[in-house]
């Protein structure tokens, strides 16, 4: 049904698909977390909180799910971003400003210049039968961690700690700085790779015999 929309040229049919999918989904959620929030069932936090699970969980399926890497890079944009939500939740804005400016916008972009560079297609051949049941193992392993400790952990209401920017700058670039530079020199050994193969292919195109000169 969705595939008769008129829409022109210009638009991403998927992405305009997707948006009316997100808005159909969404919104039932989203009555239910106001009347609940009406009611007094649950509080205003609480209402922002599973707002944003929602967000998180729907731009993680999408990541997954979707066949197109640019579409599921996109999807993976509001994932981060809801990520940043929960942060402001906690009462910590900074790691919030950082996780939209790092990973929502510098992270992402790199990983989309990456794509456009390497000239990736958007159904690769994957060949990882044998790499399945190892993965899944992980995948348990990694699950069970995270309910161990959300069952181990003292849910019990704690005065925040305020932590000033000079102290957490000071363990930042003082006592992590060393990982700090290291993620840098790969991020740039990354896009600096992808250009490189980028530049080569195109190279590689250029120097190739076209039809008519080939029958010459």
């Amino acid at each position: 049904m969705l595939d008769r929309l008129p829409l022109p040229s210009q638009f991403d049919r998927i992405i305009v698909q997707g948006s009316i999918v997100a808005g159909m989904l969404g919104t039932p959620i989203l009555v239910v977390l106001l009347a609940l929030l009406l009611l007094s069932r649950i509080s205003a936090p609480e209402f922002v909180f599973w707002l944003d699970a929602t967000v998180v969980i729907a731009g993680a399926l999408g990541a997954v799910l979707l066949r197109n890497i640019v579409h599921a890079a996109l999807a993976l944009i509001a994932t981060l971003l809801g990520v940043a939500g929960i942060f402001l939740l906690l009462a910590n804005e900074f790691i919030a400003l950082v996780q939209v400016l790092v990973y929502g916008g510098g992270v992402t972009i790199l990983l989309l210049f990456g794509l456009m560079l390497t000239n990736a297609q958007d159904e690769p051949v994957v060949s990882d039968g044998s790499q399945k049941p190892f993965a899944f193992g992980v995948a348990v392993i990694i699950g069970g961690l995270f309910i161990a400790a959300v069952i181990d952990a003292n849910w019990g209401a704690r005065v925040p700690a305020v932590v000033s920017f000079t102290a957490f700058g000071e363990r930042l670039f003082r006592d992590f700085l060393i990982p700090v530079i290291l993620i840098a020199i790969l991020l740039d050994i990354a896009l600096s790779g992808a250009f490189v193969n980028a530049r080569r292919s195109r190279d590689e195109d250029e120097m190739a015999p076209t039809g008519g000169e080939a029958r010459s």
